[in-house]
């Protein structure tokens, strides 16, 4: 199912299934990448991890827990609680499916709103059990990068803490790397992305424009829960990847208990709410 949104300035069309974002325009210009044969998908929600588990499991109490790639989220069918011309609210509940992949009941809602000029995307975490645990949670939004023109992302700030990086198994590696930043601009080259995603493991900034030589595109504005910013690109695709992440992803090779993963304990009966804003600009 989809729910189309519509105001004087923006589109935006979100697919229930993963209450995954498929379209946002402005004046008729599609912003969103098409899942194309590069990478089929739009901007999924990465949810209760962030990259990939050894083993594609989780261990709790000495049980193993199948686990995707960036969690089950994406590939969830969420309910659409509510709808109106201008905002969509979906929710994602645990479930004895749900459990067999995670072992700590949740809800998990995403809001979304066309404001003036704004797409805002509210997501609530709660925790219904009655057991600590750690999640991670995050936005994968792919924005189109036609290869005919030369492409920025300015910081707010000059970002000058090291960055990390991930293994071709979407690990966190142990290296700390040099900020590629020149100022409060990163190019984003096919050389510079040809490794993989860059991750701003300390992020200042709490928004980022991408830009051409023709101009700037959208602004990207996300709340202090994602402390964790990170950019990536298929090489050769004409798309760019700009994802707030709560935490860090798995380190490589690491097997302990869940809650020796990065993800930052949520209490029983605890809710937090994550931000992001996307202002595309006019054409």
């Amino acid at each position: 199912m989809q729910v189309h949104l519509r105001n004087d300035q923006l589109s935006a069309v979100i697919e229930s299934k993963g209450s995954e974002l498929v379209s946002l325009q402005r004046g008729g210009q599609e912003l969103l990448w098409d899942a194309g044969p590069e990478w089929a998908r739009h901007a999924p929600v990465l949810f209760p991890v962030i990259g990939r588990v050894t083993d594609d499991m989780i261990l709790h109490k000495g049980r193993r827990y199948p686990m995707n790639q960036h969690g089950f989220a994406r590939d969830r069918d969420f309910t659409t609680v509510t709808s109106t011309p201008t905002m969509a609210h979906f929710h994602l509940e645990h479930s004895p499916r749900a459990g067999t992949e995670f072992p700590f009941p949740f809800s998990l809602e995403t809001r979304w709103h066309l404001d003036v000029g704004h797409l805002v995307l509210t997501f609530t975490l709660t925790n219904t059990g009655d057991t600590p645990f750690p999640a991670a949670l995050g936005w994968h939004p792919a924005f189109r990068t036609p290869r005919n023109q030369r492409w920025k992302l300015l910081f707010a700030h000059d970002e000058k803490g090291p960055t990390r990086r991930v293994n071709a198994r979407v690990q966190l590696t142990p290296e700390k790397y040099n900020s590629p930043l020149v100022g409060t601009a990163l190019d984003l080259s096919e050389e510079l992305l040809a490794g993989g995603a860059i991750i701003f493991e300390s992020l200042r900034s709490r928004a980022v424009q991408l830009v051409s030589a023709e101009g700037p595109l959208l602004t990207m504005q996300t709340s202090d829960e994602f402390p964790h910013f990170a950019v990536w690109k298929k090489p050769g695709a004409e798309f760019v990847c700009l994802e707030p992440w709560s935490d860090l992803p798995y380190p490589d090779g690491e097997r302990g208990d869940v809650f020796a993963s990065p993800g930052k304990l949520l209490m029983p009966g605890a809710r937090k709410e994550y931000t992001c804003r996307v202002s595309p600009y006019a054409g």
